[in-house]
């Protein structure tokens, strides 16, 4: 939000100053000026259209989100998003062993705590993933192979499952899986500025590059039409 702030007051305000100096001497301007001070002036021009379709924009995508269909796109995307869709994805994980290991511990029906915990877990998308176990634990189909056919659940899981149904106590290692989730992801969230700062810092880099190319490039050839005249 910041950068986007910075680069809103720098083609409203800014460049069109730089813009003004550069055609009182009439020099000739290389591409990157002339790039940035288009790009200034259309945003001077028409930054109320700008301004307002952003946020009809805005407004458009929580009305969609809002919707059945959006909603589950939403949550289906946050578990694909670059370097926090993961974290999501363990953190979802982490809450579904805790509280149906904590369901099975208290001698809920499978089919109720699948159902409770789905729902409990605030993703339309591992939601429906796993009110479908119920089918197959319905056709008395093992917890592990329903678990398998959802295509949710990683390796490290499915094992503890198998394990913990072979010796009956899968509602000790999937509470284990849980806290060894939560664990990562206390430790991943810590680490996750850490990741995002390097790529802020080529943003930012590329932006501060841009400019400096589009403003003091033309500041070179202004000296030279300044000595002569």
């Amino acid at each position: 939000m910041a950068i986007i702030a910075a680069i809103a007051i720098l083609n409203l305000f800014v460049i069109p100053t730089f813009a003004k100096v550069f055609d009182n001497f009439g020099a000739e301007l290389p591409l990157a000026t002339q790039i940035l001070m288009a790009t200034s002036s259309f945003t001077v021009a028409h930054w109320p259209e700008l301004l307002t379709l952003l946020v009809i924009s805005i407004l458009g995508a929580r009305h969609y989100v809002r919707t059945e269909q959006g909603r589950y796109n939403w949550h289906e995307w946050k578990l694909k998003l670059p370097l926090a869709g993961d974290i999501i994805y363990r953190a979802t994980l982490a809450r579904f062993m805790r509280l149906f290991a904590m369901s099975i511990r208290a001698g809920v029906p499978l089919i109720t705590a699948l159902t409770v915990v789905a729902r409990a877990l605030g993703n339309d998308h591992v939601e429906q993933r796993i009110l479908s176990m119920q089918t197959g634990i319905e056709r008395g189909e093992s917890i592990t192979q329903t678990a398998a056919a959802t295509g949710l659940f990683d390796a490290l899981v499915m094992q503890m499952m198998a394990v913990g149904e072979e010796t009956g106590s899968i509602d000790t290692l999937l509470a284990e899986v849980g806290e060894f989730y939560e664990a990562e992801v206390a430790y991943d969230i810590e680490r996750l500025s850490a990741r995002i700062e390097p790529i802020l810092t080529v943003v930012i880099a590329i932006i501060v590059l841009v400019l400096a190319l589009g403003v003091f490039l033309p500041m070179w050839s202004l000296s030279g039409v300044a000595i002569k005249n």
